[in-house]
């Protein structure tokens, strides 16, 4: 240390930045790497068919639960824009038929 007193002088210093030669990519490293997936609690938000708060994944469940539901699985909303009127189209057919076969029936007695 006191040669670096002694000299402090002498010393050339570079006004440039340094500069690594050769940059080190750990991204590649790091894929290798497990880590724990933490996810955040859920934002309150009120219950389309109580209206009551719900705070958390917790109540969240439990009024999934409590009303019968579901959440959707992946692919399942864009199949019911892509698919849902076509099969709301035939069932309202088949309970048309069904209602005139009914119909049909009494008259007939």
């Amino acid at each position: 240390m006191t040669v670096y007193k002694e000299n402090y002088d002498e010393i050339k210093w570079s006004k440039k930045p340094f500069k690594r030669k050769q940059q080190i990519d750990f991204s590649s490293k790091r894929s290798h790497i497990e880590m724990p997936y933490i996810s955040g609690d859920y934002k309150p938000y009120d219950c389309p068919i109580t209206g009551r708060t719900i705070d958390g994944k917790r109540e969240h469940n439990e009024n999934l639960q409590l009303h019968g539901c579901r959440i959707h699985e992946k692919g399942e909303f864009e199949d019911v824009k892509k698919n849902g009127k076509k099969r709301t189209e035939a069932a309202m057919d088949a309970a048309i038929d069904k209602s005139v076969d009914a119909i049909a029936k009494q008259i007939d007695i």
